[in-house]
């Protein structure tokens, strides 16, 4: 139920020929809770100051764990470590050796 901007929300998976019927009874019902339109950029907007990162707009397979400030997502404490885990400790600790990160998102 948290949509892709991190608020309460639902996707519908529809019919293709029930669509514009659907669409026409949440907007009446809207009316009355003053619901609004939203544009994609309102979304990619509410996305970005939520901290949702975006593949291929906010990072790509060029930026490293550290770099998109995704390193709390790692268990550096399980047992069996996980793949890439000696690279991303190693530049840990080269982040602090330089006084912190030198690129972040």
């Amino acid at each position: 139920r948290i949509t892709y901007v991190g608020e309460l929300g639902y996707e519908l998976f529809i019919p293709v020929e029930f669509a514009h019927l659907i669409y026409q009874n949440i907007i009446e019902v809207g009316e009355e809770l003053n619901l609004k339109h939203a544009g994609l950029r309102a979304l990619g907007s509410l996305r970005m100051e939520k901290g949702y990162r975006d593949y291929g707009h906010d990072m790509d397979n060029t930026d490293t764990l550290l770099e998109t400030g995704l390193g709390f997502t790692c268990d550096f404490k399980k047992s069996n470590g996980f793949i890439g885990m000696e690279s991303v400790l190693m530049l840990k600790d080269q982040a602090k050796q330089q006084g912190g990160l030198l690129k972040r998102m």
